[in-house]
């Protein structure tokens, strides 16, 4: 409404000042170059409008000529821009799927495209890495080096490929030149730590990892805690620093039995039983400083009340109670334990324990024996996936570090594989 008011008194003041100029025109002479030009207002206010549109319109004119060229490279740089999203999208898709070649193929158009030379290069010397092709990779290597924005990454790459090729020496020199510039990098410690521990410096290998923020990284931190136990240090505080591995739980488990703390060990398997589930404990557990039957049932009763509780109630926690009642001498107890099991879960731990019983007592007769007996339990590396009964700090399948988790744990249920391989994490086998 206020616009309409607003509209309407300004026609009204146009209008009137139209009508005033037609009623009062006025006169005007120009003398110019002996000419006489004559008209009125009117006709020099439309001369000058028409000036001012001829001018506006030449220079309008003359602005679109000139800017021909700029158009023409503004549509060929939106055509790149368009290039370089599809190649970046297939450069997505190649990582995701493991297309080594199509990461190459559109890692070179990103180089034409956008004449970039850090981000296609590294894209190339990971595509021949995950290739194996390391001919290609030192050649790609090489160009990153003269790149100065691309020395982190040309040093990291370097001490890969001389991982890859086994020729840990320089690998191990390399690593302790470039951590004296990067002091708190985590990547150079970590690999600095599995070459000493490769080679069983335990000592440097842990002085590796002594400065670092290994707050979010508990794989480290757990490596850290064995070292600390490997080197007798304090077994308690190897705990707190870490997420208590199996290997620093142990020997917790055996220290705390040394020093008579029967409930400190026993809080141990509490705390790590529900996510853990490593029969192994138990045996520690059971069997370390074990003077006698009476020390036997102690243990078993101490052991029943803490597995009984347990919020993660299963058929291992039936076979370490039958285990603990069979150390006791309790042999009714144990063979009730077993019978929890099913026959389809049945593993060759449980086949011998039950022969073991039927041996003891009597008056327990050893039931058929199925005819498929599934795997013990056992330790997986999540690098190789190869297994092995024994826990060891180093894969000796492919020598990896601190890689084997153990089957029944909770961590291997939910670990899923990840849909990129980063190239950089990349430990590889050692002689």
């Amino acid at each position: 409404m206020i616009r309409l008011i607003k509209l309407l008194v300004v026609t009204t003041i146009l209008s009137y000042l139209a009508v005033w100029l037609s009623n009062r025109p006025g006169k005007v002479e120009i003398i110019w170059q002996e000419y006489l030009i004559q008209t009125n207002v009117i006709g020099i206010f439309f001369l000058f409008v028409i000036s001012i549109l001829t001018v506006l319109f030449i220079y309008f004119f003359f602005s679109k000529v000139k800017n021909i060229p700029k158009d023409i490279s503004y549509v060929r740089k939106e055509k790149k821009i368009i290039l370089t999203n599809q190649a970046l999208d297939d450069v997505a898709l190649g990582l995701f799927v493991g297309d080594n070649e199509l990461v190459e193929k559109n890692s070179r158009k990103l180089k034409k495209y956008l004449n970039n030379h850090l981000f296609s290069t590294f894209m190339l010397f990971n595509s021949s890495l995950n290739s194996e092709n390391l001919i290609e990779a030192k050649k790609y290597l090489n160009v990153l080096k003269n790149i100065p924005k691309a020395d982190y990454l040309s040093k990291r790459g370097e001490i890969v490929v001389a991982l890859k090729e086994d020729d840990f020496d320089y690998a191990l020199n390399a690593l302790i030149k470039f951590k004296k510039n990067y002091e708190n990098d985590v990547w150079i410690s970590d690999k600095l730590s599995m070459i000493y521990v490769q080679r069983k410096e335990w000592k440097m290998a842990l002085n590796a990892l002594e400065k670092l923020n290994l707050k979010d990284n508990n794989k480290l931190k757990n490596l850290k805690a064995i070292l600390y136990t490997f080197l007798n240090k304090d077994i308690e505080g190897s705990l707190k620093i870490s997420d208590k591995p199996f290997y620093v739980l142990n020997e917790a488990i055996k220290k705390f039995l040394e020093n008579q703390n029967i409930k400190g060990a026993l809080s141990l398997i509490e705390k790590s039983w529900p996510n853990l589930q490593c029969f192994k404990l138990i045996d520690t557990f059971l069997k370390h400083e074990n003077k006698g039957i009476s020390d036997s049932l102690k243990r078993h009763k101490f052991l029943s009340k803490v597995l009984k509780k347990s919020k993660n109630s299963s058929h291992e926690t039936n076979f370490a109670l039958a285990f603990s009642a069979f150390e006791a001498k309790i042999w009714g107890e144990s063979k009730k334990y077993l019978d929890l099991i099913p026959k389809s879960n049945w593993d060759k731990r449980v086949t011998e324990l039950y022969k073991e019983i039927s041996k003891q007592s009597p008056k327990i007769n050893l039931p058929s024996i199925p005819n498929q007996i599934i795997d013990e339990p056992y330790w997986v590396c999540e690098s190789c996936h190869s297994k092995v009964y024994d826990w060891q700090l180093v894969c000796k399948n492919c020598n990896n570090v601190n890689s084997l988790v153990w089957s029944k744990s909770k961590k291997i249920k939910e670990t899923k594989p990840f849909f990129l391989k980063n190239t950089l994490r990349h430990f590889p086998k050692m002689n």
